[in-house]
C-alpha cells in the first residue's frame, strides 16, 4: 500500500463519479453511493480484535437490499479480515472461502460501512 497525493485522489474520485457511478445511477435508477464513513473507534476495535493469524483486511463492495432503511439498492462495503492462502502473497477471507468461515467467530467477521453518502452526507 502506498500513499497518493491529494490531487491524484481527487482525480480518481471524479473519474469514478463520471464513469461507474453515472452508469449505476442511470441503469439502476438510484443516486448511488459515492463514499462511506467509518467511525475510527469501531475501525480500531475491529482491527484490534483480528486473530493473530490475520494478514490484513479486504474491502468487498456490495449492494444493500430493497428493504434497507437508509440506502436501498445502494452500493456499500463489507470489511473482512484475511488469513494467508496457499499461494505466494495470497490472502483469503470468510466471504471468499468456507475454509476460513470458522475463523469469523474469532475476529474475521465482516464490518459493515456506517454512513453511506448519499444519503447521509452531512454527518
Amino acid at each position: 500500500m502506498e500513499p497518493i497525493d491529494l490531487k491524484t485522489a481527487r482525480e480518481m474520485v471524479a473519474r469514478y463519479k463520471q464513469t461507474r457511478k453515472a452508469v449505476i445511477d442511470k441503469h439502476h435508477e438510484v443516486n448511488d453511493t459515492e463514499s462511506t464513513w467509518l467511525p475510527i473507534d469501531k475501525l480500531k476495535e475491529f482491527i484490534n480484535n483480528l486473530p493473530p493469524e490475520a494478514t490484513g483486511v479486504r474491502i468487498h463492495f456490495g449492494v444493500h437490499d430493497a428493504d434497507h432503511k437508509d440506502a436501498p439498492h445502494q452500493t456499500s462495503v463489507a470489511i473482512v479480515g484475511t488469513v494467508a492462502g496457499k499461494g505466494v502473497d495470497q490472502h483469503i477471507d470468510a466471504i471468499q472461502s468456507d475454509d476460513v468461515a470458522s475463523l469469523a467467530v474469532s475476529g474475521l467477521a465482516a464490518l459493515k460501512s456506517s454512513k453511506d453518502c448519499p444519503p447521509t452526507c452531512q454527518s
